[in-house]
């Protein structure tokens, strides 16, 4: 990496730490001033949840191929995330927590025991369950559709490493009538839940469940200091084109005359 890349990556890492910090103290005293980009998915979550209450039957929240000490890691830990403000709110429905890495099942047991002692109710031993391991893993997704069959979940909220085996999952959820919420780090996976979810989740929507689901005035405010960076970075992009181009397009005009 040479110099100019160290300083430019450095100063970008000073600008998101200073914009968050600014946004998190500005949100402590007036959250509505700073209003997070409506994410469809997120907004639904709650309909799901009060279906599940309703039907008496439980919601399915899966990691897929997900698991922690790899390059997930950060994933598994943000889908463990919504699965606890799921299971938190779902305070009379069930919550059954499915993954084919086993290095995820005690984070997800952790979570569920978590959020149940938030809502003083009492964990079952089969609330968290491994089926075959393996990215892409067809056999995975055969066992899925049967545990949905056998379960008769109300939705299903898909979110963390799923290939093209996730058209299998949801394909079996729409011929149930199950809700469905997916979203996947890889690409083919996160083609199958734009095309076939009733909501997808896509790129880092998937880490920001605390954010949108909790009052957490810190987690709020890195969304917004993502949003504002973000659009800080397609400007400078823009202004670095206009300046590219600039002299071509000046030296063309005055060739033409």
């Amino acid at each position: 990496m040479d110099s100019t890349t160290q300083t430019i990556t450095t100063l970008i890492i000073v600008l998101a730490l200073v914009v968050m910090v600014l946004v998190t103290q500005f949100i402590r005293r007036r959250k509505e001033a700073f209003p997070m980009r409506m994410i469809p998915a997120y907004e639904s979550i709650p309909l799901l949840i009060g279906e599940s209450i309703e039907a008496g039957r439980p919601m399915h929240i899966s990691f897929g191929s997900a698991g922690l000490g790899g390059n997930n890691t950060a994933l598994t830990l943000a889908s463990a995330e919504l699965l606890y403000q799921v299971a938190s709110r779902n305070q009379v429905g069930s919550t059954v927590v499915t993954a084919s890495d086993p290095s995820a099942l005690p984070l997800a047991y952790g979570t569920l025991r978590r959020a149940y002692a938030s809502r003083r109710d009492r964990l079952s031993a089969s609330s968290v369950r491994w089926y075959p391991a393996g990215t892409r893993s067809l056999a995975f997704a055969a066992a899925l559709t049967g545990m949905m069959g056998d379960e008769r979940v109300s939705g299903n909220v898909l979110a963390g490493s799923f290939g093209p085996e996730l058209a299998l999952i949801l394909e079996a959820a729409t011929r149930k009538r199950q809700s469905s919420i997916a979203g996947s780090v890889d690409l083919d996976g996160q083609a199958v839940a734009y095309a076939m979810a009733d909501q997808a989740l896509i790129g880092e929507e998937l880490f920001v469940a605390g954010a949108y689901m909790s009052d957490s005035a810190s987690q709020h405010g890195s969304v917004v200091a993502l949003d504002v960076l973000r659009w800080l970075l397609i400007l400078g992009i823009l202004i670095a084109t206009a300046n590219a181009i600039r002299e071509p397009v000046l030296a063309a005009l005055r060739g033409g005359k």
